[in-house]
């Protein structure tokens, strides 16, 4: 419980730092919906800047940045600080050569196949492409850096530095909102384009600063180029993950390219309930699933599997207690939160529906978006990269069938309940294998805590929901715009009743949460 208990504390100071930067994120999803609204502008946009996010998944914070770190762990702990700085500077330039390929092969074909498209949302998208994907070198060489400043345990301040590229987004937008490019969609895209590479220069230069700072500054010379060693190492441990995590993004450029042929309004819903979702996933899963497999890659290549699977369970079952009651609560108040953050300027009544109805069926599954983070860092902290892979191959294919099974009758609600049914299959076929692998493990508990939780979070949901509606009645409480007051006295009565009810059942995570919390705060 002791290593548990370390794990929690490192990871709610991270948290704290990626809370920060999710509720920048948040302010510029305000302020992009207000400018850009829900339809084909947003949509374009938001398709032509998922292209360089999909590269750095994979090459960045990806597949590559999660072999980074058990493959930096184990050459820390067995061969010394100048073999792991020699292996980091082979592999970053040889990435930096792939990544700026990859922005050629992309970008080009962009600029030739956009004259002789029609369709608006399509022909916008292109414009902007070439524009934006250099932005994936830097993000990817970016996501890598962290990785290794992670396995050193430096973990707040290249989250801290990970804040400019929301800064950089909102000055774009507020230049926006001056009108400075009213009736020229495609150029105020360009610029919001720049603004993304000038966030991404910036963030490389504090990061350098920090690497400075742990002496891992990468050596540029002909022996590093040529230390084929480094590359065979991390090629032999990412190269199942490169496959996993290339299928996964390819699942998720289908599940774009399924909504962008659905209607103007759809590839735009699926943005902002995945940045609704991704908020407590982005707080909470990031952050413990960093954290845990930085300190469980250590305790594996010391050998102790028994104190890293015991790691892993404490974090899972954390996890699950902060995620569970979040996506309960999204379930009946997430079109509240959707209207209060998002409906105005161009962001419409039917751009809300749409969203609405793609945030419900997405926050059934927030538990199991979340887990997987912890799940699969009970295989990667073993250098075990291929069952991961395999697994999740199986359910991306599945998923991509699920979304063109349920598009036709369920729009964008359809890709959103795919990824979920997909997301859960996943976590129970990798929790199987792993009890294979490494014998018992404390399942039964952990799935009782998850029905425990869920079922307060239901009562809390049906007595806030309840207040909610005899609130909306009471006079003197539409004094706020959007039932805010209503809204607040529900989400109030949703948090008392749930703490209430798990100490009430003795679930022991609450005590650790409130115990946490309570330190922090009276420093």
């Amino acid at each position: 419980m002791a290593a548990g208990n370390g794990i929690f504390k490192s990871t709610m100071g991270y948290s704290l730092v990626i809370f920060l930067s999710r509720i920048f994120g948040l302010f510029r999803e305000i302020l992009s919906a207000q400018i850009l609204g829900g339809g084909l502008v947003m949509s374009a946009w938001s398709s032509a800047f998922l292209l360089p996010n999909l590269f750095r998944r994979i090459l960045g914070e990806g597949a590559l940045g999660t072999a980074l770190i058990p493959l930096i762990s184990h050459t820390l702990e067995q061969e010394g600080e100048v073999s792991a700085r020699r292996k980091f500077s082979t592999i970053l330039i040889w990435l930096a050569f792939l990544l700026a390929a990859i922005t050629v092969a992309v970008s080009v074909p962009a600029l030739l196949i956009e004259p002789h498209v029609s369709v608006a949302r399509w022909k916008l998208m292109l414009l902007v492409t070439p524009v934006v994907m250099p932005y994936c070198i830097f993000i990817c060489l970016i996501g890598v850096v962290t990785s290794l400043l992670n396995s050193l345990r430096c973990f707040v301040l290249p989250a801290l530095a990970s804040l400019l590229l929301n800064v950089c987004l909102i000055a774009a937008l507020a230049w926006g909102m001056t009108g400075a490019f009213r009736g020229n969609p495609a150029g105020f895209l360009r610029v919001l384009a720049i603004a993304v590479l000038i966030s991404g220069v910036l963030e490389m230069l504090v990061l350098w600063i920090l690497l400075k700072r742990q002496r891992m500054i990468p050596e540029f010379s002909k022996k590093t180029l040529l230390n084929f060693g480094a590359i065979h190492e991390i090629w032999h441990l990412a190269l199942p993950g490169l496959i996993g995590m290339s299928a996964l993004q390819v699942s998720v450029l289908c599940d774009r390219t399924i909504a962008m042929s659905i209607d103007n309004n759809a590839a735009a819903a699926l943005t902002y309930s995945d940045r609704l979702i991704y908020l407590p996933i982005g707080i909470f899963a990031v952050a413990f699933g960093t954290v845990s497999l930085s300190v469980m890659s250590r305790t594996a290549a010391a050998g102790r599997l028994k104190s890293m699977l015991m790691m892993m369970f404490d974090s899972m079952r954390q996890l699950l207690f902060l995620t569970v009651p979040l996506g309960v609560y999204m379930l009946f108040f997430g079109r509240n939160l959707l209207e209060f953050l998002f409906l105005r300027g161009a962001f419409d009544e039917t751009a809300l529906n749409a969203s609405a109805y793609a945030l419900f069926w997405y926050a059934f599954g927030i538990p199991a978006f979340a887990a997987t983070k912890v799940t699969v860092s009970g295989f990667y902290s073993r250098k075990e990269m291929k069952t991961p892979v395999r697994v999740s191959i199986f359910c991306i294919v599945l998923n991509v069938i699920l979304s063109l099974s349920l598009m036709t009758s369920m729009k964008q609600g359809g890709i959103a309940l795919a990824t979920t049914i997909t997301a859960y299959l996943n976590n129970l076929i990798l929790l199987g294998l792993l009890r294979r692998e490494l014998g018992r493990m404390p399942l039964k508990s952990t799935a009782r805590l998850f029905f425990q939780t869920a079922g307060i979070s239901l009562i809390a949901g049906f007595a806030a929901r309840f207040v909610y509606l005899e609130c909306c009645g009471i006079a003197g409480f539409d004094l706020l715009p959007k039932r805010f007051l209503p809204w607040f006295c529900g989400s109030c009565v949703f948090g008392m009743i749930f703490v209430v009810l798990s100490l009430l059942l003795g679930i022991r995570e609450v005590k650790q949460v409130l115990k946490t919390l309570r330190r922090k705060f009276s420093r």
